[in-house]
């Protein structure tokens, strides 16, 4: 069974002196502590044991029995020759012991539809439990790039409160000097204030999801947790056609749809198996003792085997089989309706995943190329600030298409990797493969 296991390097920095998760060690942890997934390994493991050729009814049944009664009895027995048993708090005492063993050998093919129904379980249970572990796996990469998002946004507002900072330091000067007025240097501060305002909303953002992390990962809720890798990689696009075929053999919605429909079907069969006939092998072994003080038989004694054939049909059962054969085949459409609903939106998902991940490629593209230009022009405007040949106003311009590019490049990353994780989501055809 294939899991969904994305290869990817993520990096966040962090303020907690504490060593960093790769991806590999995120994912690791959530397969093995997730308590969804350990919840559906149970299922599993129950179902497995479920599968076997006694729930099948391949097995006989053997059934002991032990039983010792005691009466007091006080009785008066006339026989007609005249003769009279008569006894008071007379003692009864009988015992019986026995064993039989009981084998259906033909029950109108039922053993043999629900012994591939109880495959079929295990086989649903285990793509249950896929199922869990893809949609655990992806919902720990979306917080995961989430919160490398956040953290390198973090960077980018710390760079803009500096030159903020430097802003306000320069006006300050030059308000000291009596080359700047007031109204400049209070709109510097309140743009420093601003910025800083900023950077408090972003680290309660990345807080949030922090704590959406340590909860899939099974960390305390407060667990300084952090991240490290590469969010900046990208991949080749992966053909639409292949993507489709992937979709159709690997995703686990469809796959449940398919065991749903032999489940439908092998239920149907054990339904017409209730028409039929029964037929059961029998043995038995019984010993008997049995001791009177009163009576016609002062004691008895029995004991040995017995074998024999029995046969079993219900003709009439208030109309119950039929019932229940009309329902399962209802039952048998219904499953053949789920799977083709699950397989359309499945496909329409997957498109329109697939052309938000073209898309998201081609402005990551377009971003970096014009993330290049602004930290140019930025290197640029400290050094025009320092030596007096830009004001102040112009500065801010410049900062603020900085941070804009920088955040929009972040968000085209993010776009990126989410419509990619969506796409594996659905097909299992994981980047990098």
């Amino acid at each position: 069974m294939k899991y969904l296991i994305i290869i990817l390097i993520l990096a966040i920095g962090s303020v907690h002196a504490q060593d960093s998760l790769t991806i590999e060690q995120a994912m690791n942890r959530v397969l093995e502590h997730n308590y969804g997934i350990r919840l559906m390994e149970s299922n599993a493991e129950i179902a497995a044991n479920n599968n076997n050729p006694g729930a099948a009814g391949y097995l006989p049944t053997l059934d002991a029995t032990a039983t010792q009664d005691f009466t007091i009895n006080s009785a008066r027995l006339e026989f007609i020759n005249g003769d009279v048993n008569e006894a008071n708090n007379a003692q009864n005492r009988a015992l019986d012991i026995g064993a039989r063993l009981n084998w259906t050998i033909f029950d109108g093919f039922k053993m043999f539809a629900t012994d591939k129904k109880l495959d079929e379980l295990q086989t649903l249970s285990e793509t249950n439990l896929r199922g869990e572990m893809e949609m655990k796996i992806y919902q720990t990469s979306v917080n995961f790039f989430t919160l490398l998002s956040l953290q390198s946004m973090q960077d980018v507002y710390e760079k803009a409160i500096d030159l903020s900072k430097m802003r306000v330091d320069y006006l300050q000067s030059q308000y000291d000097a009596g080359a700047a007025n007031k109204v400049q240097l209070i709109q510097a501060k309140l743009d420093l204030t601003a910025d800083s305002a900023a950077y408090i909303d972003n680290q309660q953002a990345l807080s949030e999801v922090r704590t959406t992390l340590n909860g899939l990962l099974v960390y305390p809720v407060d667990h300084a947790t952090t991240v490290k890798g590469d969010l900046t990689e990208t991949f080749d696009l992966v053909p639409w056609e292949e993507l489709q075929q992937k979709f159709t053999e690997q995703n686990t919605t469809v796959l449940t749809a398919k065991r749903n429909i032999a489940i439908a079907e092998l239920e149907t069969k054990e339904a017409k198996s209730r028409f039929y006939p029964q037929l059961s092998l029998y043995a038995a072994y019984n010993f008997g003792n049995s001791v009177n003080e009163v009576g016609f038989l002062a004691s008895r004694r029995s004991f040995g085997p017995s074998f024999g054939v029995s046969a079993q049909w219900s003709i009439l059962n208030h109309l119950s089989r039929a019932t229940e054969l009309k329902n399962s085949r209802i039952a048998e459409d219904q499953a053949q309706l789920s799977y083709q609903q699950d397989s359309l939106q499945g496909l329409t998902d997957l498109r329109n995943y697939y052309n938000m991940l073209q898309f998201a490629q081609r402005k990551v593209t377009f971003e970096q190329q014009n993330i290049q230009q602004t930290e140019s022009i930025l290197s640029i405007t400290r050094e025009a600030l320092k030596a007096g040949s830009i004001t102040p106003l112009e500065v801010r311009e410049v900062q603020q298409s900085v941070v804009e590019a920088r955040r929009r490049l972040i968000q085209a990353y993010i776009d990126y990797r989410t419509a990619q994780m969506n796409v594996s989501l659905l097909t299992g055809v994981f980047a990098g493969e």
